[in-house]
């Protein structure tokens, strides 16, 4: 072999191992990045933040033109799960009651990746009708389709079926276990704090939340009102249409609260028939409206016994508003939460000693030196 031919050889074998240098570099990037991401994906435990970092992140990171899921929720969890999700973000999340459609996306349980057929793509990405190629990634946990996840590309040769996405197979896997991992962690929270017979919350996150807005009211100066709910002569309605319609009325009850009020305010139910709500921000004047709206609600609402038989029921309503400028004693928010609490507590004793199907106010008392804070708890 002449000098010129070995010459010829070494210039081509540096460009192979160039080549080769940056091929080996392009796909350490691309380990790290799927390395860093998964990081990301093991990190969340809520939902909202996962479902923001698939949509979102993905799309960036990843640099794809449309990225969509859907979801298995035949219990309707996830959906309870997803009131922080924006609009924009919604339009790209499908829940699914069964699983029809992902058996149909999946009757194999394989991965798939290629050109986007018509139909599909108006399942998958309604709102974008340029998708040329896609992956969509099944979701599996224990052998079961919990969900799909579909990347789209408007580049018709981002995936094609000829190309092995063994990477994306990895990825489906874990985003699959954080899905469950999630939904598991808050419904687990979320069963500790609600009450499952209405749907508000229980008298323990009461307990922990008053304390929390006490706490913000006296960082933003802003009144807290504390509004307490009695439902009039409850025991009639179970004496007279037995417990199931009792039952069914609280449901209700709970249902109408949560659709008058604000997002931020809080519905708890303390106990029996009896219905505490936060209102942050909230005046004296301001609660007492609210608070006459919701009687006034309550009161003409029609019920409906399990036999079907029609009948009304009342509130006695009892309310309080803490103002952190009348107060001595703003660090202790323990004992000013205790102190509204019995205040509002009081306020409904009297509306019910007036007769009931009414609201009365009493004044926040201001908390003492010498006052007991497990005295007041337990009053």
């Amino acid at each position: 072999m002449d000098k010129k031919s070995l010459e010829s050889d070494n210039i081509e074998l540096k460009r192979a191992l160039r080549l080769t240098a940056k091929k080996i570099e392009h796909n350490e990037t691309i380990l790290k990045r799927f390395f860093d991401v998964e990081l990301r994906l093991l990190a969340c435990n809520k939902l909202s933040d996962l479902l923001d970092l698939l949509l979102n992140h993905f799309k960036e990171t990843f640099r794809l033109s449309a990225v969509s899921v859907f979801l298995f929720d035949p219990e309707q969890i996830a959906l309870d799960l997803l009131d922080e999700i924006p609009a924009t973000d919604r339009s790209r999340i499908r829940l699914e009651p069964d699983q029809r459609l992902l058996r149909q996306l999946y009757p194999d349980h394989r991965l798939k990746a290629g050109e986007i057929d018509q139909n599909i793509r108006n399942i998958i990405f309604p709102d974008n009708p340029y998708i040329l190629s896609v992956a969509m990634l099944p979701l599996i946990r224990q052998n079961c389709l919990i969900g799909s996840l579909h990347f789209g590309a408007q580049d018709i040769h981002r995936y094609t079926v000829d190309y092995r996405y063994d990477y994306l197979a990895h990825l489906s896997s874990v985003i699959s276990v954080c899905i469950e991992n999630c939904v598991n962690h808050e419904n687990l929270q979320r069963l500790s704090i609600i009450d499952m017979l209405t749907g508000a919350h229980n008298r323990r996150a009461f307990d922990i939340e008053i304390v929390r807005e006490i706490t913000r009211s006296d960082r933003t100066h802003e009144p807290l009102s504390c509004l307490f709910i009695d439902l009039d002569f409850f025991k009639k309605v179970n004496d007279t249409y037995g417990h199931q319609t009792g039952d069914r009325v609280l449901r209700t009850i709970g249902q109408l609260l949560k659709q008058q009020l604000r997002k931020t305010d809080l519905v708890a139910r303390f106990g029996g028939e009896e219905f505490s709500i936060l209102l942050p921000g909230c005046a004296k004047e301001q609660a007492a409206s609210v608070a006459e709206n919701i009687r006034q609600k309550i009161a003409t609402q029609i019920y409906r016994s399990v036999e079907g038989t029609p009948f009304r029921i009342t509130t006695s309503l009892g309310y309080s508003t803490y103002l952190p400028d009348q107060t001595q004693c703003a660090k202790n928010q323990k004992k000013q939460a205790s102190l509204l609490l019995h205040s509002s507590d009081e306020a409904l004793y009297e509306a019910k000693r007036l007769g009931r199907n009414r609201l009365c106010y009493k004044a926040c008392a201001k908390p003492s030196p010498s006052s007991s804070i497990t005295e007041l708890i337990t009053n």
